[in-house]
């Protein structure tokens, strides 16, 4: 059985997200995995991202998966993966936008204008959504038997669910989104 939380992916390293509230999502993770009987803490997330792109000292489902004496499982595809599978990285995406747009310049000043250029990156992306969400069950598969718990994206989280169960597993999605009332508006936290 898979059992998903949705997250915003701030909560899941050491990074801008007050340290409380992080530590808040790890002990809902310990708390949930010892109630579930996980055998496996697995997420959307990669060591490539931990370390290289977000600089962060600590992954929050880590920390979980070591309190909870099982192991941790990162599920995200990193550069050699991503390559064999034609998935490219946001920040190509975003380059790929500002050509199409004619846009050189290296930050845009214009906050509309950077937003819609996210946005059309981020509709990109959303193209290579099921390759992504297909490699992250092929790296639980081995484990699915026994009770995992599996953090991604709120976003991903029913579309993963409905994924597993088409490929013949049970899955549930426990929680769509943690917080939502905080991270639906990032000025909660003060990153606005």
């Amino acid at each position: 059985m898979v059992h998903i939380i949705g997250v915003d992916h701030l909560v899941q390293y050491s990074g801008p997200v007050p340290e409380p509230l992080r530590r808040e999502f790890r002990d809902f993770l310990v708390a949930r995995g010892r109630g579930l009987g996980v055998g496996l803490v697995a997420e959307e997330f990669s060591r490539e991202a931990l370390h290289d792109v977000y600089r962060a000292a600590r992954d929050t489902a880590m920390e979980a998966a070591r309190r909870l004496g099982v192991p941790h499982r990162f599920c995200d595809p990193e550069e050699p993966d991503m390559r064999r599978l034609g998935i490219p990285y946001f920040a190509e995406l975003v380059e790929l936008v500002k050509k199409r747009r004619g846009i050189t310049d290296r930050f845009i000043l214009d906050r509309a204008l950077r937003e819609g250029v996210r946005r059309e990156a981020t509709e990109l992306a959303r193209s290579h959504w099921r390759t992504r969400e297909s490699f992250w069950h092929d790296r639980i598969a081995p484990d699915i038997g026994a009770s995992v718990l599996f953090i991604c994206g709120h976003e991903h989280a029913m579309r993963f669910r409905d994924l597993v169960v088409e490929r013949g597993q049970e899955a549930r999605v426990i929680e769509p989104f943690w917080r939502k009332d905080v991270f639906s508006d990032y000025a909660n936290l003060g990153l606005d």
